[in-house]
């Protein structure tokens, strides 16, 4: 700044600390999936030559979904002819178009194609003739020639004397308009533009709050299958106002109550709302719900990019640090796991099978960026289900294992209560404290009793289980990760939630530094920010060590920024940090002396 007038002057100077703040990281987002099967809003018509395959689709309206064509032939026709981008010089077949305005195919009054004058085939049809060249049309009635001219003429001519354009279309499929210009008809199927139902992540805090979502996602639901009059008997012009009548339906409507909870007790959907209530049950605060529909319930959750749909509709909420997806099939959860670990700032939570196995398969990690849990759990059943869980079947030596349920019991799986213990323990003690030897709420019991012995198998391989102590209540046993064969860096569950937690907040808490001047006052603040920060964790007992010196280090200096690093723009941070881990196997020595017994730790 340059001073020019004689006076006082405020300058306004930024010698403070910006201080990190650690990121949320309980925050879960759910995923869950149900049964879609959207009306067609198009046929799709393929038709082949032998040679290649076309495809066309015309609205529902015009041609069936065998392809025969309704009451309106001659938008039919029009919509045909568009759909496949035929152009008039692409006819193959004369006898065929003029099949299309009336001519039957055989028979005394069906067209007749003979040998005419010399180089001429004579057409007959109506009373009237005509002749073309043989090069052009042969006596089958086949256009021969691949001169567009040439059957531009022949069609004029061909229009001319029958006077095709005065006669009605008489087209009854859409194999009729195909054989014009040469090509067969293969079949017909209905197709929807839209082949998933999906609205974006919602944020919910509590049960009530979630099942209002529920209750409104439904009635938007609704409005896309049904019409608002059939559903509540009156016509809106604001669709607001007719999703807010048909929320108020399903309060008061006793078919809409049943079509409600009809969809709710569905399968993939009950897992998706008992895993959400089991999370609140166990001390969860905010998640994220997602519903998809789809025909497929056993497709791809990765879905589309471009659309935000399936694992891509969490792109954009920041404050997700956990995932799951509550039932569905291995290859799903394997894809949940494979989203934490490319995007590296969550942690997935995933289901293992109704009944297991120490031998089961588990899906990899290498960096440990999720935890698998067995058995599934026994809740009561909820006043809203109808039905039962007849499609839950274990088979071979599994089925024995089964725990059944009583009446008034059901299976859940696993990952939703086990979300809400994370968030428990990360609120009473904090990220680095393992998420296990801790009660898991809201539940009845355990789908599968696994002991101690048969722990041993399941715990060296990453697979943590939940078990049933005798005056301890069921307990979470077990902290690892999916990491615990490829990298034993990363076999503890807090070990990896504490750095994604240390890495985001840095990254966040730093944003500040990009575009400053790479110089040694860039580099001394980065150095006491982070610093600053790592103090506050060590402190809140995340970091092992007597001191600061041995928990952690942060360094920024002209040895970690030489100067062809400050050439290409970057500044260089190291950051160190010592994770305290859990007692996984508490061992006492316990030796004999002659004054009594002697332990020792």
């Amino acid at each position: 700044m340059e001073y020019h007038t004689p006076g006082v002057y405020i300058r306004e100077v930024d010698s403070g600390a910006k201080p990190i703040t650690s990121v949320p990281t309980s925050v879960p987002g759910f995923l869950g999936l149900f049964p879609y099967n959207p009306e067609p809003d198009a046929i799709a018509i393929t038709g082949t030559d032998g040679r290649r395959q076309l495809t066309g689709k015309v609205i529902p309206s015009l041609v069936d979904s065998k392809g025969a064509i309704k009451s309106q032939a001659p938008e039919a026709v029009t919509a045909l002819t568009t759909a496949f981008r035929f152009k008039r010089s692409q006819v193959r077949d004369i006898k065929a178009l003029m099949a299309l305005h009336g001519a039957t195919r055989s028979g005394k009054d069906a067209p007749r194609f003979s040998a005419g004058s010399k180089g001429k085939v004579k057409i007959e049809w109506a009373g009237q003739t005509m002749e073309a060249p043989d090069n052009v049309v042969d006596v089958k009635g086949k256009v021969i020639t691949e001169s567009d001219q040439a059957v531009e003429d022949l069609l004029n001519s061909v229009h001319e004397t029958f006077q095709l354009d005065k006669r009605p279309t008489s087209a009854r499929t859409a194999a009729d308009v195909l054989a014009v210009y040469g090509y067969d008809f293969s079949g017909a199927r209905g197709s929807a533009m839209r082949s998933e139902y999906s609205v974006p992540p919602m944020a919910v805090t509590n049960k009530a709050e979630f099942f209002r979502w529920l209750q409104s996602f439904f009635a938007m639901y609704l409005l896309e299958t049904s019409t608002v009059e059939d559903l509540v008997g009156q016509t809106y012009d604001d669709p607001d106002d007719a999703a807010d009548a048909v929320f108020d339906a399903l309060a008061n409507d006793d078919t809409l109550k049943e079509r409600f909870r009809a969809w709710l007790s569905q399968p993939s959907v009950f897992n998706f709302v008992a895993s959400v209530n089991g999370f609140y049950d166990n001390g969860g605060s905010k998640c994220y719900v997602y519903l998809m529909g789809t025909s497929d319930l056993d497709c791809s959750i990765r879905e589309n990019q471009a659309d935000k749909l399936g694992l891509y509709a969490f792109d954009d909420m920041d404050d997700i640090a956990l995932m799951a997806a509550p039932g569905l099939n291995p290859s799903q959860q394997r894809e949940i796991l494979e989203h934490c670990e490319t995007r590296k700032d969550r942690f997935a939570i995933l289901d293992g099978p109704i009944v297991s196995s120490g031998d089961m398969d588990i899906p990899a990690s290498e960096k440990g960026y999720g935890a698998i849990y067995v058995p599934w759990l026994k809740i009561t059943k909820p006043s809203w289900f109808d039905g039962g869980q007849d499609h839950l079947q274990v088979t071979g030596s599994n089925r024995r294992k089964l725990l059944k349920t009583s009446r008034n019991e059901l299976f859940v799986p696993p990952s939703g209560h086990m979300a809400g213990v994370y968030a428990r323990v990360d609120g009473e003690r904090g990220v680095h404290k393992a998420p296990a030897n801790e009660l898991v709420m809201g539940i009845t019991g355990l789908s599968q009793n696994i002991n101690r012995i048969e722990q041993g198998q399941y715990n060296d391989r990453g697979i943590n289980v939940t078990r049933d102590f005798k005056d301890r209540g069921i307990r979470i046993w077990g902290a690892r990760t999916l990491g615990t064969a490829s990298d034993p860096s990363w076999r503890y569950i807090n070990v990896r939630r504490l750095f994604i937690m240390v890495e985001q907040s840095i990254m966040l808490g730093s944003q500040w530094s990009v575009f400053e001047p790479n110089d040694l006052t860039l580099w001394k603040k980065l150095t006491r920010d982070v610093r600053a920060y790592l103090m506050r964790v060590w402190r809140g007992g995340a970091l092992f060590g007597k001191t600061a010196e041995e928990a952690f280090y942060v360094k920024c200096d002209d040895e970690t920024n030489p100067r062809y690093l400050i050439d290409a723009g970057q500044v260089n941070v190291q950051v160190g940090i010592c994770p305290v881990k859990p007692a996984e196997f508490v061992v006492f020595s316990i030796g004999q002396w002659d004054g009594g017994g002697l332990i020792e730790e």
